[in-house]
Protein backbone atom coordinates (compact mmCIF):
# COMPACT_ATOMS: atom_id res chain seq x y z
CA UNK A 1 0.00 0.00 0.00
CA UNK A 2 1.31 3.37 -0.75
CA UNK A 3 2.27 5.73 1.58
CA UNK A 4 -0.18 8.66 2.42
CA UNK A 5 2.57 11.26 2.26
CA UNK A 6 3.68 9.58 -0.88
CA UNK A 7 0.12 9.29 -2.87
CA UNK A 8 -0.39 12.80 -1.52
CA UNK A 9 2.76 13.81 -4.18
CA UNK A 10 0.83 12.11 -7.07
CA UNK A 11 -2.70 13.81 -6.02
CA UNK A 12 -2.59 17.53 -8.19
CA UNK A 13 -1.67 15.50 -11.00
CA UNK A 14 -5.37 13.68 -10.92
CA UNK A 15 -7.81 14.07 -12.91
CA UNK A 16 -9.84 15.86 -9.95
CA UNK A 17 -7.20 18.33 -9.75
CA UNK A 18 -7.32 19.70 -13.37
CA UNK A 19 -10.91 19.71 -12.58
CA UNK A 20 -10.49 21.92 -10.01
CA UNK A 21 -8.00 23.89 -11.64
CA UNK A 22 -10.47 24.45 -14.05
CA UNK A 23 -13.40 25.31 -12.08
CA UNK A 24 -11.44 28.15 -10.65
CA UNK A 25 -10.26 29.42 -13.45
CA UNK A 26 -13.85 29.83 -14.77
CA UNK A 27 -14.97 31.89 -11.29
CA UNK A 28 -11.50 34.10 -11.85
CA UNK A 29 -11.16 34.28 -15.92
CA UNK A 30 -7.82 35.77 -16.90
CA UNK A 31 -7.98 39.48 -17.82
CA UNK A 32 -6.04 40.10 -21.49
CA UNK A 33 -3.07 40.77 -19.10
CA UNK A 34 -3.56 37.48 -17.89
CA UNK A 35 -4.34 38.89 -14.21
CA UNK A 36 -6.79 36.66 -12.18
CA UNK A 37 -8.78 39.71 -10.56
CA UNK A 38 -12.50 40.26 -10.46
CA UNK A 39 -13.82 43.77 -9.80
CA UNK A 40 -14.70 44.74 -6.22
CA UNK A 41 -18.67 44.27 -6.25
CA UNK A 42 -18.08 40.75 -7.59
CA UNK A 43 -14.71 39.98 -5.80
CA UNK A 44 -16.23 38.42 -2.39
CA UNK A 45 -18.93 36.49 -4.37
CA UNK A 46 -15.48 35.13 -6.71
CA UNK A 47 -13.46 34.17 -4.00
CA UNK A 48 -16.52 32.87 -1.54
CA UNK A 49 -17.13 30.00 -4.62
CA UNK A 50 -13.35 29.25 -4.69
CA UNK A 51 -13.08 28.94 -1.51
CA UNK A 52 -16.02 26.69 -1.79
CA UNK A 53 -14.26 24.62 -4.57
CA UNK A 54 -11.39 24.43 -2.41
CA UNK A 55 -12.47 23.15 1.10
CA UNK A 56 -14.68 20.59 -0.51
CA UNK A 57 -12.16 19.17 -2.75
CA UNK A 58 -9.33 19.49 0.42
CA UNK A 59 -12.51 17.87 2.35
CA UNK A 60 -10.44 15.16 5.04
CA UNK A 61 -7.23 15.17 3.30
CA UNK A 62 -5.43 18.62 5.72
CA UNK A 63 -2.01 16.84 4.96
CA UNK A 64 -2.53 17.64 0.84
CA UNK A 65 -3.81 21.29 1.66
CA UNK A 66 -0.42 23.24 1.66
CA UNK A 67 1.41 21.19 -1.45
CA UNK A 68 -2.31 21.61 -3.55
CA UNK A 69 -2.49 25.66 -2.77
CA UNK A 70 1.11 25.65 -3.50
CA UNK A 71 0.90 24.22 -7.21
CA UNK A 72 -2.70 25.91 -7.91
CA UNK A 73 -1.48 29.03 -6.87
CA UNK A 74 1.44 28.53 -9.64
CA UNK A 75 -0.44 27.58 -12.03
CA UNK A 76 -3.41 29.52 -12.04
CA UNK A 77 -0.67 32.88 -11.21
CA UNK A 78 -2.03 33.73 -8.04
CA UNK A 79 -0.72 34.53 -4.92
CA UNK A 80 -0.78 31.26 -2.33
CA UNK A 81 -2.70 33.84 0.15
CA UNK A 82 -5.21 34.75 -1.88
CA UNK A 83 -6.17 31.48 -1.78
CA UNK A 84 -5.86 30.97 2.01
CA UNK A 85 -7.80 34.05 2.33
CA UNK A 86 -10.94 32.54 0.05
CA UNK A 87 -11.08 29.04 1.63
CA UNK A 88 -11.59 31.54 4.92
CA UNK A 89 -13.95 33.30 3.63
CA UNK A 90 -15.58 30.37 2.82
CA UNK A 91 -15.81 28.83 6.26
CA UNK A 92 -16.23 32.08 8.34
CA UNK A 93 -18.70 34.33 6.23
CA UNK A 94 -22.32 33.23 4.82
CA UNK A 95 -22.79 33.27 0.92
CA UNK A 96 -25.39 36.07 1.15
CA UNK A 97 -23.27 38.22 3.36
CA UNK A 98 -20.20 38.11 0.58
CA UNK A 99 -22.63 38.67 -2.03
CA UNK A 100 -23.93 41.84 -0.04
CA UNK A 101 -20.55 43.10 1.31
CA UNK A 102 -17.27 43.88 -1.03
CA UNK A 103 -14.77 42.28 -0.88
CA UNK A 104 -12.63 44.91 0.96
CA UNK A 105 -15.12 44.54 3.59
CA UNK A 106 -14.93 40.64 3.62
CA UNK A 107 -11.11 40.49 4.16
CA UNK A 108 -11.42 42.56 7.16
CA UNK A 109 -14.05 40.53 8.74
CA UNK A 110 -12.86 37.35 8.42
CA UNK A 111 -9.98 38.62 10.64
CA UNK A 112 -12.00 38.07 13.55
CA UNK A 113 -11.31 34.69 15.07
CA UNK A 114 -14.87 34.40 17.31
CA UNK A 115 -17.50 33.00 15.61
CA UNK A 116 -20.16 34.85 17.81
CA UNK A 117 -18.63 38.31 17.52
CA UNK A 118 -17.65 38.07 13.43
CA UNK A 119 -22.01 36.77 12.73
CA UNK A 120 -22.54 40.03 15.05
CA UNK A 121 -20.16 42.61 13.66
CA UNK A 122 -21.23 41.32 9.88
CA UNK A 123 -24.76 42.11 10.70
CA UNK A 124 -23.91 45.41 12.08
CA UNK A 125 -21.85 46.38 8.96
CA UNK A 126 -24.25 45.13 6.54
CA UNK A 127 -27.21 46.97 8.61
CA UNK A 128 -25.09 50.17 8.90
CA UNK A 129 -23.83 50.74 5.48
CA UNK A 130 -20.42 50.60 7.41
CA UNK A 131 -17.33 51.54 4.82
CA UNK A 132 -14.07 49.75 4.75
CA UNK A 133 -12.35 52.39 7.05
CA UNK A 134 -14.87 52.73 9.47
CA UNK A 135 -14.67 49.02 9.63
CA UNK A 136 -10.87 48.74 10.01
CA UNK A 137 -11.20 51.25 12.80
CA UNK A 138 -13.34 49.42 15.06
CA UNK A 139 -10.98 46.20 14.71
CA UNK A 140 -7.87 48.84 15.63
CA UNK A 141 -9.52 49.49 18.96
CA UNK A 142 -12.20 46.46 19.42
CA UNK A 143 -10.68 44.53 22.30
CA UNK A 144 -9.70 40.89 22.08
CA UNK A 145 -10.20 37.73 23.89
CA UNK A 146 -6.99 36.02 25.20
CA UNK A 147 -8.89 32.41 26.64
CA UNK A 148 -8.36 30.76 23.03
CA UNK A 149 -4.98 31.64 21.51
CA UNK A 150 -4.70 32.10 17.97
CA UNK A 151 -1.72 30.55 16.77
CA UNK A 152 0.48 32.80 14.22
CA UNK A 153 3.57 32.65 12.91
CA UNK A 154 6.43 35.22 13.80
CA UNK A 155 7.21 38.10 11.56
CA UNK A 156 4.26 40.83 12.23
CA UNK A 157 4.97 44.02 13.82
CA UNK A 158 3.15 46.96 14.53
CA UNK A 159 4.99 50.52 12.96
CA UNK A 160 5.28 52.80 16.12
CA UNK A 161 7.06 56.63 16.08
CA UNK A 162 10.72 56.81 17.60
CA UNK A 163 13.59 59.80 17.89
CA UNK A 164 16.21 58.90 15.72
CA UNK A 165 19.87 59.94 16.57
CA UNK A 166 19.31 63.30 15.05
CA UNK A 167 16.36 64.10 17.43
CA UNK A 168 13.96 63.20 14.71
CA UNK A 169 10.48 61.07 15.33
CA UNK A 170 10.77 58.28 12.27
CA UNK A 171 8.56 55.25 11.95
CA UNK A 172 9.85 52.10 13.81
CA UNK A 173 9.01 48.49 14.69
CA UNK A 174 7.45 47.72 17.80
CA UNK A 175 9.61 44.15 18.88
CA UNK A 176 7.71 44.02 21.97
CA UNK A 177 9.02 44.26 25.46
CA UNK A 178 9.41 47.67 25.06
CA UNK A 179 12.27 47.60 22.34
CA UNK A 180 12.05 49.34 18.86
CA UNK A 181 14.21 49.00 16.18
CA UNK A 182 14.67 51.35 12.61
CA UNK A 183 12.03 50.12 9.82
CA UNK A 184 15.17 49.06 7.90
CA UNK A 185 15.51 46.27 6.09
CA UNK A 186 18.52 43.73 5.05
CA UNK A 187 19.92 43.70 1.28
CA UNK A 188 18.40 46.04 -1.08
CA UNK A 189 14.63 45.78 -1.27
CA UNK A 190 12.50 46.74 -4.48
CA UNK A 191 11.05 49.30 -5.92
CA UNK A 192 7.63 48.51 -4.53
CA UNK A 193 8.99 47.83 -1.11
CA UNK A 194 10.99 51.35 -0.91
CA UNK A 195 7.77 53.06 -1.52
CA UNK A 196 5.90 50.97 0.81
CA UNK A 197 8.42 51.89 3.50
CA UNK A 198 8.00 55.82 3.02
CA UNK A 199 4.10 55.44 3.02
CA UNK A 200 4.14 53.32 6.43
CA UNK A 201 2.42 55.51 9.64
CA UNK A 202 2.08 54.96 13.09
CA UNK A 203 -0.80 52.33 14.09
CA UNK A 204 0.54 50.66 10.33
CA UNK A 205 0.85 46.46 10.87
CA UNK A 206 2.89 44.58 8.36
CA UNK A 207 4.58 41.09 7.85
CA UNK A 208 8.35 40.62 6.95
CA UNK A 209 8.12 38.54 3.76
CA UNK A 210 10.36 38.39 0.44
CA UNK A 211 9.12 39.45 -3.07
CA UNK A 212 8.90 37.48 -6.47
CA UNK A 213 12.55 37.85 -7.05
CA UNK A 214 13.80 36.87 -3.22
CA UNK A 215 14.03 39.84 -1.79
CA UNK A 216 13.37 40.95 1.47
CA UNK A 217 10.10 42.95 1.63
CA UNK A 218 7.10 43.88 3.75
CA UNK A 219 3.35 43.88 3.19
CA UNK A 220 0.65 45.80 4.91
CA UNK A 221 -1.44 43.27 7.34
CA UNK A 222 -5.16 44.60 7.52
CA UNK A 223 -8.06 43.45 9.94
CA UNK A 224 -8.05 42.51 13.50
CA UNK A 225 -4.32 41.82 14.02
CA UNK A 226 -3.87 41.84 17.46
CA UNK A 227 -3.36 38.23 17.62
CA UNK A 228 -0.37 38.29 15.04
CA UNK A 229 1.78 40.53 17.24
CA UNK A 230 4.45 39.71 19.51
CA UNK A 231 5.15 36.36 18.05
CA UNK A 232 8.78 35.34 18.22
CA UNK A 233 10.43 31.82 17.90
CA UNK A 234 12.23 30.60 20.69
CA UNK A 235 15.73 29.11 20.43
CA UNK A 236 16.94 28.27 24.28
CA UNK A 237 14.35 27.36 26.98
CA UNK A 238 15.07 26.39 31.24
CA UNK A 239 12.60 25.97 33.70
CA UNK A 240 12.81 29.00 36.62
CA UNK A 241 10.47 28.03 38.42
CA UNK A 242 6.88 26.67 38.76
CA UNK A 243 5.09 27.69 35.65
CA UNK A 244 7.89 29.79 34.80
CA UNK A 245 10.51 29.91 31.87
CA UNK A 246 13.78 31.23 30.91
CA UNK A 247 13.65 31.90 27.13
CA UNK A 248 15.97 32.95 24.56
CA UNK A 249 13.85 34.79 22.02
CA UNK A 250 14.64 35.70 18.29
CA UNK A 251 12.41 39.17 18.16
CA UNK A 252 13.37 39.76 14.37
CA UNK A 253 15.38 42.57 12.84
CA UNK A 254 18.55 40.75 14.25
CA UNK A 255 17.51 41.35 17.69
CA UNK A 256 17.91 38.54 20.85
CA UNK A 257 16.34 38.91 23.77
CA UNK A 258 16.59 37.24 26.71
CA UNK A 259 13.13 37.35 29.72
CA UNK A 260 11.79 35.53 32.05
CA UNK A 261 8.23 34.47 31.70
CA UNK A 262 4.93 33.06 32.96
CA UNK A 263 2.88 30.21 31.03
CA UNK A 264 -0.42 31.35 30.16
CA UNK A 265 -4.10 28.81 31.31
CA UNK A 266 -4.21 26.04 30.43
CA UNK A 267 -0.20 25.70 32.01
CA UNK A 268 -0.47 28.46 34.54
CA UNK A 269 -0.40 25.95 37.64
CA UNK A 270 2.24 23.53 36.17
CA UNK A 271 4.63 22.48 39.27
CA UNK A 272 7.98 22.49 38.23
CA UNK A 273 8.57 18.94 38.62
CA UNK A 274 6.13 18.55 35.40
CA UNK A 275 7.46 21.51 33.90
CA UNK A 276 11.02 20.09 34.01
CA UNK A 277 10.19 16.83 31.90
CA UNK A 278 8.20 18.48 29.46
CA UNK A 279 10.48 21.22 28.67
CA UNK A 280 13.46 18.44 28.10
CA UNK A 281 11.51 16.36 25.62
CA UNK A 282 10.58 19.24 23.60
CA UNK A 283 12.79 20.06 20.64
CA UNK A 284 13.78 23.37 19.69
CA UNK A 285 13.03 25.97 18.06
CA UNK A 286 9.35 26.59 18.79
CA UNK A 287 7.14 29.53 18.37
CA UNK A 288 6.31 31.57 21.34
CA UNK A 289 3.26 34.57 21.51
CA UNK A 290 3.71 36.59 24.30
CA UNK A 291 0.86 38.66 26.15
CA UNK A 292 1.13 41.58 28.77
CA UNK A 293 -1.80 42.35 30.50
CA UNK A 294 -3.12 45.94 31.12
CA UNK A 295 -1.48 47.14 34.22
CA UNK A 296 1.05 44.57 34.43
CA UNK A 297 4.50 44.49 34.07
CA UNK A 298 4.80 40.55 33.56
CA UNK A 299 4.74 38.76 30.21
CA UNK A 300 2.73 35.61 30.29
CA UNK A 301 3.37 33.07 27.00
CA UNK A 302 2.10 30.72 24.93
CA UNK A 303 4.44 28.30 23.24
CA UNK A 304 3.53 25.81 19.78
CA UNK A 305 4.36 24.78 16.92
CA UNK A 306 3.33 25.31 12.97
CA UNK A 307 5.32 22.12 11.46
CA UNK A 308 2.26 21.18 9.95
CA UNK A 309 -0.72 24.09 9.81
CA UNK A 310 -3.60 21.50 10.07
CA UNK A 311 -1.93 19.88 13.13
CA UNK A 312 -0.68 22.32 15.47
CA UNK A 313 1.23 21.55 18.51
CA UNK A 314 -0.06 24.18 21.59
CA UNK A 315 2.65 22.97 23.88
CA UNK A 316 0.37 24.69 27.15
CA UNK A 317 -2.61 22.78 27.05
CA UNK A 318 -0.19 19.57 25.52
CA UNK A 319 1.66 19.44 29.01
CA UNK A 320 -1.40 20.16 31.53
CA UNK A 321 -3.21 17.37 30.21
CA UNK A 322 0.55 15.27 31.14
CA UNK A 323 -0.08 17.15 34.82
CA UNK A 324 -3.49 15.79 34.88
CA UNK A 325 -2.93 12.06 34.07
Amino acid sequence: MEPESTAAMHEDETPGYRLLCDAVARVLPADGSGTRRPPERAAAGAYWEVGRLLNEHLAGRAAYGQRLMARLAADLGLLPRTLYRARKVHERLPAEASAQLGWSLCRLLVTVDDDGARRRLTTRVAAGGWSVRRLQEHLNTAPVGVSAPTLSRPGTYRIVSAVDATGLQVPAVDLGFGIRRPLVLPGKPGKKTRRLLRELEPGDTVECTTDDKGRPAVRRVFGQTESRLYVYTATAMQVAAAATLGLQLDLGFDVIYECRVSLRPPAHKLPRTVLVAAAASTALPIVVRSVRHTGETEYAVDLYRLDDPARPEHFNALWSQVAQQ
